[in-house]
């Protein structure tokens, strides 16, 4: 079912101020062209953009200026990374309402904020919106409609691998929102509220550990399945080593655990994460061993300026974990950091069925789902002539990028194409993530390795 788009309001309406801020470090022409060429046609009337440099050394700006001369530059001294240009370019929105978090590697539909604003308008509690954010260049898979953690703290994006059927297309209640895409309430920033993003995160996972202390708070995120963005999955990182991300992210992540969780949990998480660090580092290579020493090392070390902060956020809390946690019940990752592409596996089609036929009661779409799960869990799934007539006869009827998705399906034995489809031929890939929503990396250690959070 199409997602329910929201009507605009009236004149007579009041229309709340947002504020668009857009973080550049040496973003190309061409990428960021594009976001602003998006964000110029939208809908919504009362709005402005912000872009806050986080001091460059490729002139862009005055490219911008030129082209865009409505946009508010907010030129930094040196690169504060994400979280510190976020909340600069947040205090620079001083009127706004809602402050649209959006990364320069987005292009977003001519609604895109008149959606969202719609969704936020709903509750005085929501302090967030998750638009429907899919991955460009590919045919309508997801990137994100929101965000959720899995076992052990890691954190991914929901929906992320699945193709789009419908299967998110009604608002819902999620843990958090991506800030790669996001409208958030302005006065949820302010100290006696959540607060800032917390600066020490350079970058990755300062969203998650903002949604955490939010709704810890009795705020709420809700989805805008209506808001569609386009984005093209860590764009600014891709050319770097997958270890100088992962570094980042399971830093981060202990830091959101020790500050937010309660004790138990905080406690038994940190321990596990930081035995498999220690097992890494005396049997991995060279490599490996020194990035997990080095987490190690600066979560021991941060540990000082972190447990005051715990104790004031714990101090406030109003929600327990166990609330939160079930926002994210039984969703998983279908999606390789490593290779930025989707898992093109059946448990991915398994998910978005299911979920289709749980929002919908859709009888054909509980066929689809059962059937595919029978496929799964049989050895006839590695015999590609049966696989591809059960696959062909099962979709058809079915949306071309369902088809599409299917011919790019990846077993342990490789892809599988379906005859008359267009059959992207991947390297060979796990069929499905791990158990508890991870996915293996190149370098970090198995039992540790971060979900993908960007």
């Amino acid at each position: 079912m199409p997602a329910k788009k929201h009507k605009p309001a009236g004149k007579s309406a009041a229309m709340p101020a947002v504020a668009t801020i857009i973080l550049n470090y040496n973003s190309p022409w061409e990428t960021m062209d594009k976001c602003l060429a998006s964000l110029a046609a939208q809908t919504y009337a009362r709005h402005e953009i912000i872009l806050v440099d986080n001091a460059s050394t490729h002139a862009i700006l005055d490219r911008v200026a030129a082209q865009y001369p409505g946009v508010r530059q907010l030129r930094l001294e040196k690169n504060l990374g994400f979280s510190g240009g976020i909340n600069r370019g947040v205090a620079a929105a001083a009127d706004a309402d809602f402050v649209c978090l959006l990364n320069f590697d987005t292009f977003v539909d001519p609604d895109f904020i008149e959606q969202m604003v719609a969704t936020a308008s709903a509750g005085d509690r929501i302090a967030g919106v998750a638009p429907k954010m899919m991955l460009a260049g590919l045919s309508r898979i997801f990137d994100s409609v929101g965000t959720s953690l899995g076992d052990n703290a890691g954190a991914f994006n929901l929906g992320i691998g699945q193709p789009d059927i419908g299967q998110y297309d009604a608002s819902e209640r999620v843990f958090g929102s991506c800030f790669g895409a996001t409208l958030l309430r302005r006065s949820a920033f302010a100290d006696d509220s959540v607060g800032q993003l917390d600066d020490s995160y350079f970058m990755y996972f300062e969203d998650v550990d903002w949604c955490f202390r939010a709704n810890l708070l009795g705020w709420e995120f809700r989805t805008a399945p209506a808001a569609v963005v386009h984005h093209e999955h860590s764009a600014s990182v891709k050319d770097r080593k997958y270890n100088f991300k992962y570094k980042l992210i399971e830093l981060n992540l202990l830091r959101t655990v020790v500050k937010n969780y309660q004790r138990r949990q905080a406690v038994m998480i940190s321990y596990r994460r930081l035995k498999a660090h220690l097992r890494n580092a005396l049997l991995n290579g060279a490599g490996s061993r020194a990035t997990s020493l080095a987490i190690a090392a600066g979560f021991l070390a941060d540990l000082p300026r972190l447990l005051p902060q715990r104790w004031e956020i714990q101090r406030r809390r109003q929600v327990k974990d166990q609330e939160i946690l079930k926002l994210s019940f039984t969703e998983l990752p279908y999606y390789d950091p490593t290779r930025y592409q989707p898992f093109y596996s059946l448990d991915a089609l398994m998910a978005a069925y299911r979920r289709l036929h749980v929002l919908t009661g859709s009888q054909e779409a509980y066929r689809i789902w059962k059937e595919l799960e029978m496929i799964a869990f049989s050895k006839l799934k590695f015999e590609p002539e049966i696989l591809e007539r059960r696959l062909r006869d099962l979709l058809a009827g079915q949306p071309e990028h369902v088809l599409e998705f299917a011919s790019r399906l990846t077993l342990d034995y490789g892809a599988i194409s379906i005859p008359d489809q267009p059959a992207g031929r991947l390297e060979k890939t796990a069929d499905t993530p791990g158990a508890d929503g991870s996915v293996e990396a190149a370098q970090p250690p198995e039992a540790l390795t971060a979900e993908e959070k960007v």
